[in-house]
């Protein structure tokens, strides 16, 4: 087996039968399994899974509660492929998926490299970084920094599809998505706020310059750009002002 796809899935049945659609059109003719772990999902997820699985060997399904990291690590150690595909089920990938995958192999295997909504990572790598740790915020950037230390991750800042979350759920605002019920928002808003102080050495990383100097430009399309949430960094007082804002917001929810 030369690529394991590995992903998590948590309430994502609004775009996961496109999604899938997406990854077994754009890997036709490629060796490939698809891991997906999903997090005891309520709206249908789980249906359309077996379903899938039912009908191609090479998707594994495994439910199982854990956080985004847990179970991308769950899922790599189902995994068998030389090289490691990290997704996500709330994408819809395009053509673009399969042309930045085939010239990864014919000039990039030697490195992990991240694009946007996707990420290669060389077997080898994955297991000397340490793998995933059990995160939902930060959860990409703590392992870039642990593969950064090998001398190997590279960045290529070029969406490979469209994300159907709602735009106001992006990044650190991931409580607010309508996949979760009013409780769980503020669970997530305080698990946010735990995730931020286990990777709290993410601050002290200036990551706009360190994926520009470290971008590989797949030359697929148009000239890269820069990634595109940036990180601010702000005082304690500020954040926490600024959390007292977000958990305020999400009271108010209905």
């Amino acid at each position: 087996m030369t690529l394991s796809v590995c992903a998590t899935n948590y309430n994502c049945a609004h775009a996961l039968e496109r999604h899938l659609r997406s990854v077994y059109g754009n890997l036709a003719g490629l060796g490939f399994e698809y891991i997906v772990v999903d997090n005891a999902s309520r709206d249908g997820s789980q249906d359309i899974l077996r379903r899938w699985a039912a009908q191609n060997e090479n998707l594994k399904v495994s439910v199982r509660r854990s956080t985004m990291g847990d179970g991308r690590q769950l899922a790599f150690e189902q995994s068998s492929g030389s090289q490691i595909m990290v997704l996500d089920t709330d994408v819809v990938y395009t053509t673009l998926l399969r042309r930045f995958v085939d010239r990864y192999f014919e000039r990039y295997r030697d490195f992990s490299v991240q694009a946007i909504f996707c990420a290669i990572f060389p077997r080898e790598q994955w297991l000397l970084a340490g793998g995933r740790r059990s995160l939902n915020t930060n959860e990409d950037v703590d392992m870039w920094l642990r593969v950064l230390k090998l001398g190997t991750m590279r960045w290529y800042p070029v969406p490979l599809g469209e994300n159907l979350k709602e735009p106001l759920a992006w990044g650190e605002s991931d409580h607010l998505s309508s996949r979760y019920a009013k409780g769980e928002r503020i669970v997530r808003l305080l698990r946010r706020e735990w995730d931020l102080l286990k990777t709290r050495q993410v601050r002290d990383v200036d990551l706009e310059s360190l994926v520009r100097r470290l971008t590989i430009d797949f030359e697929l399309g148009p000239s890269v750009g820069t990634w595109p949430q940036r990180r601010v960094r702000v005082g304690r007082a500020r954040h926490a002002a600024a959390f007292v804002r977000d958990l305020r917001d999400v009271l108010r929810i209905p």
